[in-house]
Protein backbone atom coordinates (compact mmCIF):
# COMPACT_ATOMS: atom_id res chain seq x y z
CA UNK A 1 0.00 0.00 0.00
CA UNK A 2 1.56 3.36 -0.47
CA UNK A 3 1.48 6.23 1.60
CA UNK A 4 -1.48 8.32 -0.07
CA UNK A 5 -3.11 5.57 0.17
CA UNK A 6 -2.29 5.19 3.83
CA UNK A 7 -3.19 8.46 4.55
CA UNK A 8 -6.52 8.47 2.86
CA UNK A 9 -7.62 5.47 4.70
CA UNK A 10 -6.67 7.01 7.85
CA UNK A 11 -8.77 10.47 6.69
CA UNK A 12 -11.78 8.47 6.10
CA UNK A 13 -11.88 6.43 9.02
CA UNK A 14 -14.27 7.68 11.94
CA UNK A 15 -13.54 8.70 15.40
CA UNK A 16 -15.21 6.29 18.40
CA UNK A 17 -16.91 9.83 19.22
CA UNK A 18 -19.00 9.05 16.47
CA UNK A 19 -20.71 5.59 18.47
CA UNK A 20 -22.31 7.67 20.85
CA UNK A 21 -25.03 10.38 21.51
CA UNK A 22 -22.66 13.32 22.66
CA UNK A 23 -23.29 16.87 22.77
CA UNK A 24 -21.91 18.35 19.39
CA UNK A 25 -19.29 20.75 22.05
CA UNK A 26 -18.34 16.90 23.46
CA UNK A 27 -17.06 15.76 19.96
CA UNK A 28 -15.57 19.14 19.18
CA UNK A 29 -13.22 18.86 22.67
CA UNK A 30 -12.79 15.34 21.74
CA UNK A 31 -11.19 16.36 18.64
CA UNK A 32 -8.97 18.94 19.93
CA UNK A 33 -8.23 16.21 22.52
CA UNK A 34 -6.90 14.03 19.94
CA UNK A 35 -5.40 16.55 18.06
CA UNK A 36 -3.14 18.65 20.06
CA UNK A 37 -2.63 15.96 23.00
CA UNK A 38 -3.28 15.94 26.93
CA UNK A 39 -4.44 19.78 27.74
CA UNK A 40 -5.79 21.29 30.45
CA UNK A 41 -9.38 22.88 30.87
CA UNK A 42 -8.25 25.87 30.22
CA UNK A 43 -6.30 25.23 27.11
CA UNK A 44 -9.33 23.38 25.93
CA UNK A 45 -11.48 26.73 26.68
CA UNK A 46 -9.06 29.01 24.44
CA UNK A 47 -9.03 26.65 21.35
CA UNK A 48 -12.90 26.28 21.16
CA UNK A 49 -14.21 29.10 22.79
CA UNK A 50 -16.98 27.17 24.68
CA UNK A 51 -17.71 28.64 28.37
CA UNK A 52 -15.93 26.87 31.15
CA UNK A 53 -19.13 25.38 32.26
CA UNK A 54 -19.64 23.78 29.11
CA UNK A 55 -16.53 22.52 28.62
CA UNK A 56 -16.45 21.15 32.39
CA UNK A 57 -19.50 19.21 31.91
CA UNK A 58 -18.74 17.82 27.87
CA UNK A 59 -15.42 16.46 29.80
CA UNK A 60 -17.38 14.91 32.26
CA UNK A 61 -19.19 13.19 29.81
CA UNK A 62 -16.57 11.79 27.74
CA UNK A 63 -14.81 10.73 31.21
CA UNK A 64 -17.88 8.83 32.12
CA UNK A 65 -17.87 7.12 28.57
CA UNK A 66 -13.96 6.37 28.92
CA UNK A 67 -13.03 8.07 26.00
CA UNK A 68 -11.08 10.66 28.26
CA UNK A 69 -9.11 10.46 31.44
CA UNK A 70 -7.67 12.67 33.80
CA UNK A 71 -4.53 13.05 35.39
CA UNK A 72 -2.64 15.32 37.52
CA UNK A 73 -0.55 17.74 35.70
CA UNK A 74 3.02 17.62 37.11
CA UNK A 75 3.69 21.27 36.22
CA UNK A 76 1.26 22.95 37.78
CA UNK A 77 -0.64 20.69 40.44
CA UNK A 78 -3.60 23.32 40.93
CA UNK A 79 -4.87 21.94 37.43
CA UNK A 80 -5.39 18.52 35.64
CA UNK A 81 -4.27 17.05 32.14
CA UNK A 82 -7.03 15.51 29.84
CA UNK A 83 -6.19 12.20 27.65
CA UNK A 84 -7.58 10.87 25.21
CA UNK A 85 -8.04 7.17 26.44
CA UNK A 86 -5.22 5.02 24.38
CA UNK A 87 -7.99 2.69 23.50
CA UNK A 88 -10.04 5.49 22.19
CA UNK A 89 -8.00 5.86 18.93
Amino acid sequence: MEAQEIKNEIKTETLPIDAYAVPTSAKKIFEILNRDGPLTSGDIEKKCSYSDRTVRNALKKLINIGLVRKVANFTDMRTSLFHIRESAN
